[in-house]
């Protein structure tokens, strides 16, 4: 069979209105809020829980309107996101281009499609005739974390441009490029290369490859699986996730991607998934104040991950997470709308962006309808 752990068929769900998003996230504030209250006072004061869940869900609202205006407004002339060393980047441009379509823009359809178009247009001319898609990497470290970001949004809008045809060819050529450069652990590193890997490229490569198979492109079986081999084979007995095969302490941001990769690859239930989330709870991810030692680079990246993974594995301990997570972001909001990233502001806001709005369940990848779909991998 060829797809991503027992995936079959497209199963491309249809994207929620704007309203239905507005009606998730009052949904998801009542439940933070609803709780706890009738613990303390009991049942009568539902009315006053529906109130302050109204003020939570509107000023995580706001956030994102303020942080959606201000990515629109950040946008290059040539279409792409990013400024400092990551101007230019594809990675950057399609991360905000994700953010826009969490908000369910298209690059045909929304209140902000304009920007999804311009940003899509630049994805599709920085495509090599190789397969390759890339930018201005180099602060990366290298073109695959764009090429993975790239190929990822590309399919995720797939059926929803107005060069569909166009973007069938890019993106079997950059899915080939990524099969054809995973070296012999399985896994993937910054070059396009055979040579090494590591947790967080691999994990990216990971989860492209699943999108791509939603959106109906045949992706190798054999490709995802050893993938998936090199990530368990680099959990701790701790939990976490270390960076490559030597031996070394886990990290938070990179467990809760190789966390969700393993899910979007179809891993569930077993002591792997279990083990990563448990160590997540005991290393959560904060956003601290620059300069010092609560602050972590890899924040908002890490923060973006582990709300796709908490969100896809579900139940009630979403809440609380979120609850605790929106928070942190909303307070870390600037004054013009934005978030600071140590890479550039146009990243750090589409990855709050991600976070914030991924209740909305708008994004095909993240969307919860596709849990019932994927068969769990032994």
């Amino acid at each position: 069979m060829t797809g991503i752990a027992g995936m079959t068929g497209t199963n491309r769900t249809t994207r929620f209105t704007r309203s239905t998003a507005g009606a998730a996230m009052q949904a998801i504030a009542y439940a933070i809020v609803a709780l706890p209250m009738a613990a303390a006072f009991g049942t009568p004061v539902a009315a006053q829980a529906n109130r302050v869940a109204e003020d939570q869900a509107d000023l995580i609202r706001a956030a994102c309107d303020r942080g959606l205006d201000w990515l629109v407004a950040a946008q290059q002339a040539d279409g792409s996101w990013g400024s400092g060393g990551f101007r230019g980047s594809v990675a950057v441009t399609a991360q905000a281009a994700m953010a826009l379509v969490g908000d369910g823009n298209t690059a045909v359809s929304g209140g902000r499609c304009e920007s999804v178009a311009r940003g899509v247009a630049y994805l599709v001319a920085a495509a090599g005739a190789d397969g390759l898609i890339a930018g201005n990497e180099r602060a990366a470290h290298g073109p695959m974390y764009g090429h993975g970001f790239a190929t990822l949004a590309l399919a995720e809008l797939y059926g929803e441009t107005d060069q569909d045809e166009r973007l069938a060819t890019i993106l079997d050529r950059a899915r080939a490029v990524i099969e054809d450069s995973q070296n012999d652990e399985g896994g993937w590193r910054y070059e396009p290369k055979r040579r090494e890997a590591d947790a967080s490229v691999t994990a990216a490569m990971i989860v492209t490859l699943r999108g791509l198979r939603n959106s109906g492109f045949a992706v190798s079986e054999d490709a995802v699986e050893r993938g998936v081999a090199y990530l368990r084979r680099l959990q701790n007995p701790d939990g976490g996730f270390r960076y490559r095969s030597e031996a070394g302490p886990g990290g938070a941001p990179r467990t809760a991607a190789a966390i969700f990769a393993l899910l979007a690859a179809g891993v569930r239930d077993e002591a792997t998934i279990d083990r990563g989330f448990a160590w997540l709870e005991s290393h959560p991810i904060r956003i601290g104040v620059a300069g010092t030692a609560a602050d972590d680079g890899y924040a908002l990246y890490g923060l973006s991950y582990s709300a796709a993974a908490r969100w896809q594995r579900g139940g009630a301990a979403w809440d609380d997470w979120y609850a605790a997570a929106a928070a942190m972001i909303v307070a870390a909001q600037q004054e013009d709308g934005s978030w600071r990233d140590p890479s550039c502001a146009e990243y750090g806001t589409s990855a709050a962006l991600s976070v914030l709005q991924m209740a909305n369940d708008l994004t095909p990848l993240f969307q919860t309808s596709r849990r019932a779909t994927a068969e769990p991998k032994p």
